[in-house]
């Protein structure tokens, strides 16, 4: 029997304020007067007054017996009843004929038939993706009270979710072993018998979780991908079976041992066991792309360190270069011995000009003869003795750099600054992936990659780079098998300078080439861009959710349950109707916080967005409510900042909207802050309590258990699961 303490099931707090008993049990005069109208003596007047505000406080009528002392004084005080007054009845016909008036009152229908056609088929409905009877009851009473029926009793919820479980169950293990061939189910009861040379069962082999996915047990998971994909095509086995529901199954697979197992039938076994391999075919995948993707991590981490490395080695380079250039400075300023030489070597060329002086390039010999008349000698020698200064003078210069280790030795040093000035690690990230090449494209091998958008250039590039694997030489072609240059348009101009070489166009440097893929390849996979086909946490989230089609059935009946439609209203909600509505209540709790703070300004919230993306947000939103979607696969898309992931933006809009709101009715609300401080008080004791409802838990996501599914459910699920907008 499922607990009461999961469900919203309406019961009795185990600790009720003084506040809350004046707000919820005090009778007002006209109810007072009511009830006196309709009692004849204390008892019943008591009973009558307590059963009516039970029921307005939980839709459903108590045992007088389980109602809290606590309240039952609370009560006869208000009315002033003698002390020891006792709700009781002396006849169960009085109790019946109360219950009826007090329906009457509230205006609820007595109809225990109707509500039981109602949560049956609301728990049938769903728990083809809901497993958890918590989860179905809570389901079905949010029916029953839907439509206006009081509810019926826990007992019934809980053996009608039971029973419609159990049936449910019992026709997706049907399908499941349907779906699996003779050879293949022969195949999985070898898992239950086989055993290996410690002595365990290949089940306690598939039961035990890979080693953790680093670079060293590379192998291992390889191997282990391959013998589990060898035990059949699990997605032909789980199709049309919800994710949620798998989780569950596998998970029970996993909390049993193979003696259990076999007391289960054959069908059921089987089917359990199919959904096992299947989660360890995804979790294998995952734990091959986590590994590629913290390896990269790692190697960017260290071509970066060793950036700053030759940053600091380089600064002492730079200080010797700086000197030098200083000497050099000094050597041809104007008290420097260059401009020295060439001052003297100007006044000793005088006298040659002078000779000279009248003459042009085209004189004929006998008129220079004529007006040199014998000083050619000493016009000569003074200008010989004037080159022989000049050139002492740079000389100066050039053995200046000479005591520096000489020109090639300036040039090497002032290469190997300009060689990394700016943040350009991408250069040195070959040479820290490079011995891990080989691992790397056989990773690649190993998995099957798929773009999430119509963007496939990081995979046709990842393509063209396996064409190449065995290449060695420094450069490979820039062209792919149809004569069409591979775009690289996807990453930034750092990875474009290192990945080109203006005196080889055509060609790519294949080591930077390399990296250069990798590198993107890890970052699609973190953003979503790529997904892992048979992966969970690397999935293409696109391929769970539902079809619009789907959603346009169901969209009704989730618009009601979060506050944007009425029950019953036939308008057509669309994305103009949705822009509409989330305006509207952010206008209004604006209005009403800028009452009270005139200057608040500068909120600014993109509608054309979440407009324009209203059926992906109901296709989200829709699917989160039908389990059509594992959550791993949907926070790591809707966490991500990917400029091709629109949805996320959409979202990150609308979460603003809601926010906002919230935010302005707590700042407005004195009531409102003073309940919030009052419950978190009151719950800081847990520790860590903070973490439990925050969502996401930071980006992680544990695995469903069942054993420990509840630990935080109960407190996120509500309101993130639903995707709450009221």
């Amino acid at each position: 029997m499922t607990s009461n303490e999961p469900t919203a099931y309406p019961r009795f707090k185990r600790l009720i304020t003084a506040h809350e008993l004046y707000l919820f049990f005090s009778p007002t005069r006209d109810e007072l007067a009511w009830v006196s109208d309709a009692t004849d003596c204390d008892e019943h007047l008591l009973a009558l007054l307590l059963m009516l505000k039970s029921y307005q406080r939980m839709g459903c009528f108590p045992k007088l017996e389980d109602v809290p002392e606590q309240v039952v004084e609370f009560v006869r005080r208000q009315v002033e009843l003698p002390e020891g007054t006792l709700p009781v009845y002396q006849a169960e016909k009085t109790a019946k004929n109360h219950r009826g008036v007090i329906r009457k009152r509230v205006g609820v229908l007595y109809d225990q038939a109707q509500a039981r056609r109602i949560a049956e088929q609301s728990i049938r409905k769903e728990a083809a993706a809901k497993n958890r009877p918590a989860d179905l009851i809570n389901i079905a009473l949010e029916k029953v009270v839907e439509a206006g029926l009081e509810l019926l009793a826990f007992s019934t919820f809980d053996a009608m979710a039971s029973k419609v479980r159990r049936e449910v169950n019992t026709a997706t293990c049907d399908g499941i072993h349907g779906r699996i061939s003779p050879a293949e189910r022969a195949g999985l009861l070898r898992l239950l018998e086989e055993r290996e040379a410690d002595g365990t069962t290949l089940f306690n082999r598939l039961k035990k979780p890979a080693q953790g996915p680093s670079w060293s047990h590379f192998k291992r998971l390889t191997s282990r991908l391959e013998w589990v994909d060898g035990l059949g095509d699990t997605d032909v086995w789980m199709e049309g079976v919800a994710s949620g529901k798998i989780t569950d199954f596998a998970g029970e697979a996993d909390a049993a041992d193979v003696a259990e197992l076999r007391d289960y039938k054959s069908v059921k076994r089987l089917a359990l066991v199919a959904c096992l391999v299947h989660k360890a075919r995804m979790r294998v995948r995952d734990d091959l792309a986590t590994m590629f993707c913290k390896r990269v991590a790692t190697e960017i981490k260290k071509a970066k360190q060793e950036l700053e490395e030759i940053r600091l080695a380089e600064r002492e380079i730079v200080e010797a270069l700086i000197g030098n250039y200083r000497t050099v400075l000094k050597g041809i300023d104007a008290d420097g011995p260059a401009q020295a030489a060439l001052a003297k070597a100007a006044a000793m060329t005088a006298e040659a000009r002078q000779a000279l002086d009248g003459l042009d390039e085209v004189a004929p010999l006998d008129e220079v003869a004529k007006r040199l008349d014998g000083e050619v000698s000493p016009a000569l020698l003074a200008l010989a003795k004037a080159l022989v200064v000049q050139a002492g003078g740079l000389g100066a210069v050039t053995q200046t750099v000479e005591r520096f280790g000489g020109f090639a030795n300036q040039y090497e040093q002032i290469e190997k600054v300009s060689a990394h000035h700016g943040n350009f690690w991408e250069v040195l990230l070959y040479g820290q992936i490079g011995r891990d090449r080989a691992i790397m494209f056989d990773l690649a091998d190993n998995l099957e990659f798929t773009a999430t958008s119509e963007d496939g250039r990081v995979l046709d590039a990842l393509a063209h780079a396996q064409r190449h694997q065995a290449a060695r030489g420094e450069y490979i072609t820039a062209f792919n098998e149809e004569g069409k240059e591979v775009d690289i348009s996807f990453t930034t101009q750092n990875w474009r300078r290192a990945v080109l070489d203006k005196t080889r166009p055509g060609l790519f440097v294949r080591k930077h080439f390399e990296a250069m893929v990798f590198t993107a390849l890890a970052e699609e996979l973190r953003t979503g861009d790529v997904a892992v086909v048979g992966s969970e946490e690397y999935a293409d989230w696109s391929k769970q959710l539902l079809a619009w089609e789907a959603v346009q059935e169901k969209l009704g009946a989730y618009l009601v349950e979060v506050g944007l439609a009425e029950a019953g209203e036939t308008a057509e909600f669309d994305a103009k109707v949705f822009r509409w509505q989330l305006e509207d209540k952010l206008r209004n709790a604006a209005a009403a916080a800028d009452a009270g703070y005139p200057d608040n300004e500068g909120l600014v919230i993109d509608w054309d967005l979440i407009e324009s993306q209203f059926r992906h947000l109901m296709r989200v939103a829709v699917s989160v409510r039908e389990g059509a979607i594992s959550s791993s696969a949907l926070l790591k898309r809707l966490r991500s900042g990917s400029k091709k992931n629109a949805t996320y933006t959409a979202f990150r809009e609308v979460g603003r909207v809601i926010r906002t709101v919230q935010l302005l009715r707590y700042l407005s609300d004195a009531p409102l802050r003073r309940r919030v401080t009052a419950a978190t008080n009151k719950v800081e004791s847990f520790n860590r309590f903070s973490q439990w409802i925050g969502f996401g838990n930071r980006g992680v996501i544990a695995d469903n258990r069942p054993g420990r599914a509840g630990e935080g459910d109960e407190i996120q699920c509500p309101a993130h699961e639903r995707g709450d907008f009221s």
